[in-house]
């Protein structure tokens, strides 16, 4: 699951596979996606039996999003790593794979010293690039991947351990 920033709103987004293609599961809400090319800055894809074509371009205030006669402005990319389900979470430095998506590039090597919200991995999925943050300050324990590994959901990607907890 990923928190993301559009316009101003908080929204709660996940993909899920299906037969068909992917379930874009945004706010609780399931929407069937199918059919989906990409071209430069773009993405064409069914939504239901409606065709759709939404065009993307990122600068340093954010990635906008053009769709259907509306832009939105995503602001936030920071990725929501905690497991609700198990009580678990962030706070156990799991950084987890919150979509389907390929390693593109790895930001830390084990041992290195990181603090919260910096950069560790970033995950591609559907053509959208993914920066997935630590989430608290702490030390590299383990890394799970590497870059061009294809990842599933829940995969954990790197382990932090909290800066003079004991193993």
């Amino acid at each position: 699951m990923a928190k993301i920033v559009l316009d101003g709103v908080t929204r709660e987004v996940a993909l899920e596979r299906s037969q068909d293609g992917v379930v874009v599961v945004v706010d609780g809400r399931r929407h069937a996606v199918s059919e989906v090319i990409t071209l430069a800055s773009s993405v064409s894809f069914l939504l239901g039996n409606v065709s759709n074509v939404a065009f993307v371009s990122s600068s340093v205030t954010g990635t906008r999003i053009s769709l259907k006669g509306h832009t939105y402005l995503r602001t936030d990319a920071r990725v929501d790593t905690d497991t609700p389900s198990r009580g678990g979470g962030a706070s156990d430095g799991r950084v987890q794979a919150p979509m389907p998506g390929s390693i593109i590039a790895l930001h830390v090597k084990e041992g290195e010293h990181v603090s919260a919200g910096q950069p560790v991995v970033v995950l591609e999925s559907m053509k959208m690039h993914n920066e997935i943050t630590a989430p608290m300050d702490g030390v590299v324990r383990r890394i799970h991947c590497k870059v061009g590994d294809q990842v599933s959901f829940g995969h954990v990607l790197v382990e932090i351990s909290a800066e003079g907890a004991q193993e």
